[in-house]
């Protein structure tokens, strides 16, 4: 089991474009495993992990981003439906489009930021 803890405060140690680079990496990783048949222990982790990030960004930020709720909505029904054992089809793409919006939000992959 993850330490929750060690990772939020890890996260926390970081500026906003990271973070949000951060939930990006793990929905990528979200997708991908997601795609694997023996991970079906380790989606409901990578879940847990992102609705962590999204908790922290909107704590940290003190915004109401709409974008961010509506993933935050999306992550949580799917962990709902995956503690079902109820199969979702969508999740890889949802995943990979949400992954590169963020990136996106960030800035990180901006000409200006790639040469700071």
């Amino acid at each position: 089991m993850p330490n929750w803890s060690a990772i939020e405060a890890s996260f926390l140690c970081q500026s906003y474009e990271q973070q949000l680079g951060e939930l990006a990496a793990s929905l990528a990783r979200l997708n991908s495993w997601s795609q694997k048949s023996a991970s079906r222990e380790l989606v409901p982790i990578l879940l847990s992990e992102s609705l962590l990030y999204l908790s922290l960004i909107q704590q940290e930020t003190e915004m109401n981003n709409i974008e961010l709720n509506q993933l935050q909505d999306l992550l949580q029904n799917w962990i709902d439906f995956w503690d079902k054992s109820i199969e979702i089809t969508d999740i890889e793409s949802v995943a990979s489009t949400w992954s590169q919006r963020l990136l996106e939000m960030s800035g990180l992959l901006t000409s200006e930021s790639m040469s700071a």
